[in-house]
């Protein structure tokens, strides 16, 4: 079951009892539960109880090592949405606290909106892990994959992934080709409550003749070389989700029996008669217009609507460059830990080149790009070591890594500040809108500058 925003417990772990008894009201009034611990292992304790959604911990706590923590967490299966706070939290221990399991960190975590945020985020990964498996013989259903982000335009893609979630309503995700839409997919199965298997199939990548037979199955003899019935990934999937990429290259006679199905909640085997009952939450993705392919008569239009009941369009990497730094140190951890490499240092000024960038490729070229970086560029990851098209991208004046590395998560929320108040000229209400903080938080960090 997943918890609905606003009626869910929240647990505070912190030692300062004035400060944890301020939380504690401050999360109260936003319509949560909140239960309150002194240390990591009562934290923990509680959260084994499963009665606790979201987690938000001070990186002070005296009992445990943070990374303790959120190995005990991950190795227990304990979905609870993490949040650490601290004002002397550097980045080194932020990124990797974060690809250990933390949601998200807070250096002001008394900030109502910023408050707010954080916690709405961690219930979006506040997922109970189950044992479900893909079939006969299956394995448990792995954890979805993390979606990292600073950048307000995937705050609100996760937004409206939180609220579609839970409903039982068919999703068309839209964006360009590596954006993520098998991590959002994912991550709407995740938050569904559905307990069934999560299973993608890439239409692009199936032969027409093959298609028909991997989604719908077939029975024994239904052509040659059909010598036992096999089960579709409409049956397959049935009591979970089934992801359709590339959903516009399905061709028009199976777009048919598809929208069948999506009627009548009835799948029929190839060589069958008989009309199986299927439980299927489906999800289509595709990175080209649809609507275009309306208009040329490639597309049904009655199975355009019927996909689209929501649709979630993922920005292009380019549209949000303020989660190309927390997306390039991640996956550099990520594939170091894969090879077995030390973590490279990434330089300020190849940071630079890669936030000006345009991406086409999207995340998936990110990612891609730090695995080349890693295995190529040794123990240290400047501009040379790039690639000629994005070293030589043109780096803007403004842009808000202007400091030096290595630097804390403080320095850099101040130099947003900085920056973004000259940008409005000095426009403190706008600049407190553009950074999402409350006018008061920004008069508190203007005075720490």
């Amino acid at each position: 079951m997943v918890t609905v925003l606003g009626k869910g417990t929240v647990l505070v772990a912190d030692e300062d009892r004035n400060r944890s008894d301020l939380l504690k009201a401050r999360i109260a009034a936003m319509g949560y539960s909140v239960s309150v611990q002194s240390s990591a292992r009562a934290a923990l304790r509680k959260i084994r109880s499963r009665s606790v959604n979201a987690v938000l911990i001070s990186s002070s706590i005296g009992d445990m090592h943070m990374t303790t923590f959120l190995e005990t967490m991950a190795r227990a299966n304990l979905a609870a949405g993490i949040v650490i706070f601290g004002r002397s939290i550097g980045v080194t221990d932020a990124v990797s606290w974060m690809k250990t399991g933390a949601v998200d960190i807070l250096l002001d975590p008394e900030a109502p909106q910023v408050l707010r945020s954080a916690i709405q985020r961690a219930f979006s990964y506040s997922v109970r892990i189950v044992e479900s498996s893909s079939g006969p013989g299956g394995s448990p259903e792995e954890a979805p994959p993390r979606v990292l982000f600073r950048s307000k335009a995937m705050e609100q893609v996760m937004k409206r992934t939180r609220r579609v979630a839970p409903v039982n309503a068919t999703v068309l995700i839209t964006g360009e080709s590596g954006t993520g839409k098998d991590v959002l997919a994912r991550q709407i199965h995740a938050l569904s409550g559905r307990r069934g298997a999560y299973l993608a199939l890439n239409c692009a990548a199936i032969p027409e003749t093959l298609l028909e037979d991997e989604l719908f199955g077939h029975e024994r003899g239904a052509f040659t070389g059909a010598e036992r019935s096999r089960e579709g990934k409409f049956e397959a999937a049935s009591g979970g989700t089934l992801l359709l990429d590339e959903i516009g290259e399905i061709p028009l006679p199976i777009q048919v029996k598809l929208l069948r199905i999506l009627e009548e909640n009835r799948v029929t085997r190839l060589g069958g008669n008989t009309p199986i009952p299927i439980d299927v939450r489906l999800v289509a993705a595709t990175n080209t217009d649809l609507q275009s392919a309306v208009r040329k008569g490639l597309f049904r239009e009655d199975l355009y609507y019927r996909l689209k009941v929501v649709e979630i369009h993922i920005p292009p990497l380019r549209a949000r460059r303020t989660d190309i730094p927390l997306l390039a140190v991640s996956f550099l951890r990520e594939v170091a830990e894969k090879h077995g490499f030390p973590v490279p240092e990434l330089s300020q000024e190849a940071l630079e080149r890669m936030v000006a960038y345009s991406w086409p490729g999207n995340v998936r070229q990110l990612r891609n790009l730090m695995e080349s970086m890693l295995i190529i560029s040794g123990s240290f990851i400047d501009v040379a070591d790039l690639p000629v098209e994005i070293a030589g991208t043109p780096v803007s004046g403004d842009s808000l890594l202007q400091v030096e590395l290595p630097v804390t998560l403080e320095d850099l929320e101040l130099t947003a500040v900085e920056k973004t108040l000259a940008l409005t000229g000095g426009n403190r209400t706008r600049t407190a809108e553009l950074l999402g903080i409350g006018r008061r938080t920004l008069q508190r960090k203007l005075k720490e500058m």
